[in-house]
C-alpha cells in the first residue's frame, strides 16, 4: 500500500489522504492488500482503464473498487466534489441475481469512506427506490445490467445524467463477451465515452483463454493503445473429488440424471453447514430438487432451488436465506455460478460434467469464497465418460488451461436497436453516430455501405413494406434523425435487450405468489389436472388463461418436469482432446495407484478393454470411424449406422454430422438421421453405405465446407429461425405491445417472423437481417468457424476404420440418445438402462466364450497391448 502514497494523481495531497483513509479501513477489517489489488489501485489513479484477471474467490470486487473510492474522497474534500448530479461510477453486471449481490458486497465499504454517497441498484428486480435514486441523480454508485443500461440511455436526460460519470465496472466480462448482450454493452459505452470521456473503464474476469483480445474489445471504444492488464499471479490449488461407485460396480454407458447416487450426495450435503448442488439444466435441478425432497429428513425450509425460470421473489428468497446460513441445501443452475458471495456456503457438488473447465472452476469457486482458500468441488459422475471429462478438468484446470470466448461482429439487429435508442435520447446526426460505433470491436469493420442499409431499415423496414407506416419508425430530416412517432418511443423502450422470448408461459397460484415461467410448448402438453413439478414444488394445472397457468400445490409428487430450450451446455474442444489422450493412455496402460487420475481411470479400464476388444480406443492422432453390425462387405439391404469420434464437443459434432450426411448424398441417393453426443456422432442412413468404399479425406475435406452447409437439409428453415429472434432484437416484429399486460405468444412472434421471412426472401432478398439471419445459421447452427478449426485437425489424423459385430462402450451412449426422439411407453431412461444391461451381458458372455476356448490365452491387458501393436 505505500506505493499508493507516491503516485501523481492530480488531487496531491488529497489522493495522499484519501489512500490512507483507505488503508485505515482495510486495516480495521484485516484485509491484507493483495499485490494485484494495488496494482489495480495504482493504475486507476494514473489514469489508466484495463481488465483484472483472478481466480475466483480472489478479491476481483475490491481491486475493482479501491481506485474510484480513493478518487472520489479526494475529490469529496471540495464543495464541488461532494455536489454532483448523476452516477459517479457504474457497476455493470450480467445476471440480475449478481447485482443483488454486488450491492451487498459493495454498500459497506462505500458507506464506511464515502457515507454521503447512495447505492442504488438499476436492474429488473429493482425496487420504486432504487429507480427513483437513479432517475433523479441521487444515486452516486449505480449496479446495473447492460439492458437497463441501454434504458437509461434512451432517455434524453441520459447527456446530462452521465455527464459526471468517472468510472465504470464491467463484472464477469468473460460471460458478456460472446453474446450480443456484450455487443450491445460496447454500443452503449461508446455512447458514454461520448458524453463522459473523462472516465475510465475496467473489466473484471475470472477464467478466460483469450485474456488480451478480451481486453481490446472491452476498450475498443475508449481507444486504449495500452491498457492495464493486471493478473493475479498467485496459483490457486484446485481439488476435484469424484464420486463413483465402488470398483467393478456398474455404471450407465450414457444418458442418466445422476440420481442413483443420490445417497452419497445427501451424506455430502449433511457433512457440511452449506451446500450447493449444481445442474447443467433447469430441468435436471427440478428433478434432482424432487429426488432430494423426497429423502429430506430436516425442514423443508433448509432445502430450495435456484435457477433463472424462477421468479424474481422466488431467487432472491433463496439468495437472502444462502446468504443468511439458513439454506442447509441449494439446487441451481448457471444462475448461481458467477461471482454470487455466499460466505455460509462450504461445499459445492457438481451433477455430471460442467462441459467446460472454465465453467467447473467458477462453480467450484461458489464454496469458501474466500481470498487463499483453496477450491474444492464434489463432483458426480452420471455416466462412465463423465469420469474422463474430470480427469480432464482435473488437469487442465491446475495447469490454468481455459476456453476462449469469441466475440461476436456485425450483429446488425443490435446496431438498429442502439440506432433507435439514439434517436430517442434527442436525436442523432448519422455520421457522428457512425464514428461513435465504428469505435467499437464488433463494428470496427462497418461500411458505409451497411451503414447506410441499417438507416434505410430503420427508415422503411425495406423497399417491400415500404407502404406499411409500422415500420417507418426513424425519421431523419435536415441532417438529424428522430422517432417517426411517439408510439414508436414507447414500443421501442418496452423491446430494449438482446434476450428474446421463447413463449414463456407465466405460473402462478390462484391465490397466491407468481412462481416464475416455463415454455409455451411444455405447458400446451398439460390438460387441467395434470401434475408436475417446478420451483421445487409439485403443481396441479387448474387452468391456462391469459397467457398464465393457473396453480395449486398437490399432495402427489409430479410425473412431468418441464425442460427449457437452449439449456444444454456443449463440452469444449480443448476438453475433448485432452479427454481423448487420457482415455488413450489408459487402455495402453493402467494408471498407477497414485496417480492424479488414477480412480477415474481405473473404474474406466473394463469399459476401456471392452472398446479395445470390439473395436479400438483411438490415440489422438487417430480418427475412429465405427460401422456397427457390418461385415467389411456390407449385407444387401441392411443400413449399418456410422460412428465419428473426433471427441470435439456436441456443437462441433452437429455441424460434422450434417456435412457428413451432406456429402455422403452427393455420392448416392439417400436418407440420413444423425444423433450426438460430447464424444462423437452417429449418422444412420436409410440405405446401405460401404464404408470401406468411402473416401473419407474426400468427406473431411475443407474445401466447399460452406457451399455443402448451406446445400444441407432446411437450412432454409434454420435461417428462418435465426430470423424470428433478429427480427426481435432489431424491432421489427414485437414481443410486447404497450397497454396489454401479457407478451404475444410464441406461435404469434413465429407467424409474424415467418410472414416476414418469405416476404423479404421473395422481394428484397439482400435485406441486411436476411443476410444475418443466413449468417448466423452457418455460425451458430452448423457452426461453420468451429467446423472450420475441427476439419483442418481431422487432415492431420489418420482414418481408424472398424466393423464391430455389436455396439461398442462408445457407440452405444450415441445409439441411446438416438432413442430420444422416438414414441414409446417406455421412459427413455428406462429404455437405455434396459439396453445397456443387455449389452454388458453380452459382453460378459463374450470374455467367457474366449476363455473356455482358450484357456491358455494371454490376460485382457496384454491381450490388447498386443492388438494395439498389431494396428496400422
Amino acid at each position: 500500500m505505500a506505493d499508493l502514497d507516491q503516485t501523481t494523481a492530480p488531487s496531491g495531497r488529497a489522493m495522499q489522504r484519501a489512500a490512507k483513509r483507505w488503508r485505515d479501513w482495510l486495516k480495521e477489517q484485516d484485509i491484507g492488500a493483495a499485490v494485484f489489488q494495488q496494482q489495480a489501485w495504482r493504475a486507476y489513479a494514473e489514469g489508466h482503464s484495463g481488465l483484472v484477471s483472478a481466480p475466483t474467490g480472489r478479491g476481483k470486487t475490491l481491486a475493482a473498487l479501491g481506485g474510484p473510492l480513493m478518487q472520489a474522497m479526494a475529490e469529496a474534500e471540495t464543495p464541488e466534489g461532494r455536489a454532483s448530479h448523476g452516477p459517479r461510477m457504474l457497476w455493470v453486471t450480467p445476471l440480475r441475481a449478481l447485482a443483488s449481490d454486488t450491492r451487498e458486497r459493495i454498500t459497506g465499504p462505500v458507506a464506511a469512506v464515502l457515507p454521503h454517497w447512495q447505492v442504488a441498484m438499476r436492474t429488473g428486480d429493482a425496487t420504486s427506490r432504487d429507480k427513483r435514486l437513479t432517475d433523479t441523480g441521487k444515486a452516486q454508485l449505480v449496479v446495473i445490467t447492460p439492458e437497463s443500461l441501454a434504458l437509461l440511455l434512451s432517455h434524453e436526460r441520459s447527456r446530462e445524467q452521465f455527464s459526471q460519470l468517472r468510472c465504470i465496472v464491467v463484472d464477469e466480462w468473460h460471460e458478456l463477451l460472446p453474446s450480443k448482450r456484450g455487443v450491445l454493452l460496447q454500443l452503449n459505452l461508446a455512447r458514454i465515452q461520448a458524453l463522459a470521456p473523462g472516465a475510465q473503464v475496467w473489466g473484471l474476469s475470472a477464467t478466460i483463454g483469450n485474456l488480451a483480445e478480451a481486453s481490446d474489445v472491452l476498450l475498443s471504444a475508449w481507444q486504449v493503445k495500452e491498457p492495464a492488464l493486471v493478473q493475479d499471479m498467485r496459483p490457486k490449488p484446485f481439488h476435484l473429488h469424484s464420486i463413483t461407485p465402488p470398483l467393478g460396480t456398474r455404471m450407465p454407458w450414457a444418458g442418466h440424471l445422476g440420481l442413483a447416487n443420490l445417497g452419497e450426495v445427501a451424506k455430502l450435503v449433511f457433512s457440511a453447514p452449506s451446500t450447493i448442488v449444481f445442474t447443467n439444466t433447469r430441468a435436471q435441478a427440478e428433478l434432482w430438487h424432487t429426488a432430494l425432497a423426497s429423502i429430506w429428513p430436516e425442514d423443508a425450509e433448509t432445502l430450495a432451488i435456484h435457477h433463472g425460470s424462477l421468479d424474481q421473489g422466488v431467487r432472491q428468497s433463496v439468495e437472502q436465506r444462502l446468504r443468511a446460513g439458513t439454506l442447509r441445501c441449494v439446487v441451481a443452475t448457471s444462475s448461481l455460478d458467477l461471482g454470487v458471495d455466499f460466505p455460509a456456503v462450504e461445499r459445492v457438488i457438481q451433477i455430471g460434467g460442467a462441459r467446460s473447465v472454465a465453467r467447473m472452476v467458477q462453480r467450484a469457486g461458489r464454496a469458501k469464497h474466500r481470498p487463499g482458500a483453496a477450491v474444492h468441488v464434489e463432483a458426480v459422475a452420471t455416466q462412465a465418460m463423465d469420469l474422463a471429462e474430470f480427469a480432464a478438468v482435473r488437469e487442465l484446470a491446475e495447469a490454468q488451461v481455459y476456453e476462449r470466448r469469441e466475440p461476436l461482429r456485425l450483429c446488425f439487429d443490435v446496431l438498429s436497436q442502439h440506432a433507435m435508442s439514439a434517436a430517442l435520447a434527442g436525436g442523432f446526426r448519422p455520421p457522428e453516430l457512425l464514428a461513435e460505433v465504428r469505435r467499437t470491436a464488433a463494428f470496427r469493420d462497418l461500411s458505409d455501405a451497411q451503414w447506410q442499409a441499417v438507416l434505410a431499415f430503420l427508415e422503411h423496414g425495406s423497399d417491400s413494406l415500404v407502404q406499411y407506416p409500422q415500420y417507418e419508425r426513424l425519421h431523419c430530416e435536415d441532417g438529424l434523425c428522430q422517432p417517426a412517432n411517439t408510439g414508436v418511443v414507447r414500443m421501442h423502450r418496452m423491446s430494449i435487450g438482446t434476450i428474446t422470448a421463447h413463449g414463456a408461459v407465466n405460473v402462478q397460484y390462484l391465490r397466491g405468489a407468481r412462481l416464475g415461467s416455463v415454455e409455451e410448448a411444455f405447458i400446451a402438453r398439460l390438460n387441467a389436472g395434470d401434475v408436475f413439478n417446478f420451483a421445487g414444488r409439485s403443481l396441479v394445472l387448474v387452468r391456462l388463461e391469459n397467457n398464465t397457468a393457473w396453480v395449486r400445490r398437490s399432495a402427489q409428487v409430479g410425473l412431468l418436469t418441464p425442460a427449457w430450450a437452449g439449456s444444454l451446455m456443449p463440452m469444449s474442444s480443448s476438453l475433448g482432446e485432452r479427454m481423448q489422450q487420457l482415455l488413450s493412455q489408459a487402455a495402453a496402460s493402467p494408471a498407477a495407484d497414485d496417480a492424479p487420475h488414477a480412480r477415474e481411470l481405473q473404474w474406466l479400464q473394463p469399459l476401456l478393454q471392452l472398446q479395445s476388444q470390439r473395436s479400438l480406443v483411438p490415440d489422438a492422432d487417430q480418427l475412429l470411424i465405427e460401422q456397427v453390425g457390418q461385415t467389411q462387405a456390407p449385407q444387401a439391404g441392411k443400413a449399418a449406422p456410422l460412428f465419428v469420434y473426433p471427441f470435439a464437443g456436441r456443437v462441433a459434432h452437429e455441424g460434422l454430422a450434417v456435412l457428413i450426411a451432406t456429402r455422403l448424398a452427393h455420392r448416392q441417393a439417400n436418407t440420413f438421421a444423425w444423433a450426438c453426443n460430447e464424444i462423437g456422432l452417429m449418422i444412420q442412413p436409410t440405405l446401405p453405405i460401404d464404408a470401406n468404399a468411402v473416401d473419407w479425406s474426400e468427406i473431411f475435406q475443407l474445401d466447399g465446407l460452406d457451399t455443402d452447409l448451406r446445400s444441407a437439409v432446411n437450412f432454409s428453415e434454420l435461417a428462418r429461425k435465426r430470423f424470428k429472434e433478429i427480427a426481435q432484437i432489431a424491432g421489427l416484429v414485437q414481443s410486447k405491445v404497450p397497454g396489454k399486460k401479457s407478451r404475444a405468444s410464441d406461435r404469434q412472434l413465429q407467424v409474424s417472423a415467418s410472414l416476414l421471412f418469405d416476404v423479404l426472401s421473395k422481394y428484397d432478398p439482400e435485406h441486411l437481417l436476411l443476410r444475418q439471419a443466413r449468417q448466423e445459421a452457418l455460425d451458430q447452427e452448423l457452426h461453420l468457424p468451429t467446423m472450420q478449426r475441427l476439419l483442418t485437425s481431422i487432415a492431420g489424423r489418420q482414418i481408424a476404420l472398424r466393423f464391430p459385430a455389436k455396439h461398442t462402450p462408445f457407440s452405444f451412449g450415441l445409439w441411446a440418445e438416438s432413442f430420444r426422439g422416438q414414441l414409446s411407453n417406455e421412459t427413455w431412461q428406462d429404455k437405455v438402462r434396459r439396453m445397456a444391461a443387455q449389452q454388458e451381458r453380452q459382453s460378459l458372455g463374450d470374455t467367457h466364450h474366449r476363455q473356455a476356448a482358450h484357456p491358455g490365452a494371454p490376460t485382457q491387458g496384454a491381450a490388447r497391448r498386443a492388438r494395439r501393436s498389431r494396428q496400422p
